[in-house]
């Protein structure tokens, strides 16, 4: 069903799936995850309500940058999340962005809900903030905004706008209540930088606790 190309993507993307649900990240049918495909203006992405503990390369569809399911992958009763609109949004907005993923962790959960009335979580003098691209000293601050939660992805894409129009360079924001997105220039990159934050979100509950 995939391309040669399609399915080489497809695969380390699930890899990457398969290894946030093992940490916890992705609870029950929650989170979703996409990568751009080799095709122009098509996306590899996670299908709707399937259990990550249980995902297979299967269960992986490829959109077009409307949404729609394309053919072979267009059958009854699969679908991409509904929060497809954030990845097609990002992929439109950052040219040079080819994965965004999402995930589901208990801390960044928590901490989102805490801070949403303050707008970010801002870390500073973490060695870690190297792991967010561009980043090459722990001497510096790096603000991860967080928007409220909303069904309407329309409404939280329009609460982003203003950290996009301040930060271009922004790599990822908190959903409150919710969880946590993040993208880069590929799969690895965009890994990593889920690596990083939830590293981060554990500093700063510990920090908070001692």
């Amino acid at each position: 069903m995939f391309t040669e190309s399609q399915k080489s993507l497809a695969l380390e993307l699930l890899e990457s799936i398969k290894f946030f649900n093992q940490k916890g990240w992705s609870p029950a049918t929650s989170t979703n995850y996409s990568v751009r495909s080799s095709q122009k203006d098509q996306y590899i992405i996670s299908r709707s309500g399937v259990d990550k503990s249980k995902f297979e390369l299967e269960d992986l569809i490829v959109i077009d940058s409307s949404g729609e399911v394309l053919v072979p992958f267009k059958k009854s009763g699969i679908k991409s999340s509904a929060e497809t609109e954030i990845h097609t949004y990002l992929y439109q907005k950052y040219p040079e962005v080819n994965c965004v993923l999402h995930t589901h962790s208990v801390l960044g959960t928590v901490l989102s809900l805490a801070n949403v009335n303050e707008g970010h979580l801002r870390f500073e003098g973490f060695e870690i903030q190297k792991g967010l691209e561009g980043n090459s000293t722990h001497e510096l601050e790096s603000i991860l905004p967080i928007v409220p939660n909303s069904q309407a992805m329309s409404e939280i894409l329009k609460n982003m706008d203003q950290y996009f129009t301040k930060n271009p360079s922004i790599h990822g924001f908190l959903i409150a209540g919710h969880g946590l997105y993040t993208w880069g220039k590929d799969i690895a990159t965009a890994k990593r930088h889920i690596e990083t934050y939830e590293f981060l979100f554990e500093c700063i509950y510990a920090m908070r606790r001692i």
